[in-house]
């Protein structure tokens, strides 16, 4: 089944993480999970990072950051990050929640916020950080032919991990579990 836009809001919009508290947290950082429609499809927002960006560079990725001193939560993170990336000023979002966080293998803490991007934004990419953004339609995640087992070897060590497929892209990591955390949210209410 794929949820309509309006499923997902009202599922998203019913869920509650919890605490929000990166005050312990050595590496936090946050990140918008956009939903908008395209074409008449509910579709959701990524970007592939910049090339020569020190962390995750050329990963395919939600808009956001790593958390700054003057950064009031993680919510103000992902907005204020996304704006920075992609020039989406946070009125045009509509925030639905919070959700649990995911860890990388390279030590952040990640929190995603779910929520709506006006239809018709015009994105504005901070280049150095973003190469690319794409509107993947939300059935891509919900089709389990989408999904793929990929094997990571790094530092000797082998790892198989939980991705996704759509043309000719590869979402994998801490993406993958933020989509398959949001997809299992919304899949259980509908």
């Amino acid at each position: 089944m794929n949820p309509t836009l309006n499923q997902m809001e009202i599922a998203l919009m019913s869920h509650s993480s919890g605490s929000y508290d990166n005050a312990s947290v050595s590496s936090p950082a946050a990140v918008c999970v956009l939903f908008s429609m395209k074409a008449g499809e509910p579709c959701v927002l990524m970007i592939k990072r910049g090339s020569t960006l020190s962390h995750h560079s050329g990963e395919w990725a939600f808009p956001g950051g790593m958390s700054e001193e003057f950064d009031e939560s993680p919510m103000h993170t992902a907005l204020r990050e996304t704006n920075e990336e992609l020039g989406i000023d946070p009125a045009d979002i509509d925030v639905w929640c919070g959700m649990a966080p995911v860890e990388t293998s390279t030590g952040f803490k990640v929190w995603p916020f779910a929520g709506r991007v006006a239809d018709q934004t015009v994105f504005k990419l901070q280049e150095r950080e973003v190469e690319e953004v794409v509107e993947i339609p939300v059935k891509v995640f919900v089709d389990d032919r989408s999904k793929r087992t990929i094997t990571l070897i790094r530092n000797g060590d082998t790892r198989l991990m939980s991705a996704y497929a759509y043309e000719d892209r590869i979402i994998w990591g801490a993406s993958a579990r933020i989509i398959s955390n949001t997809f299992d949210i919304v899949m259980n209410s509908v």
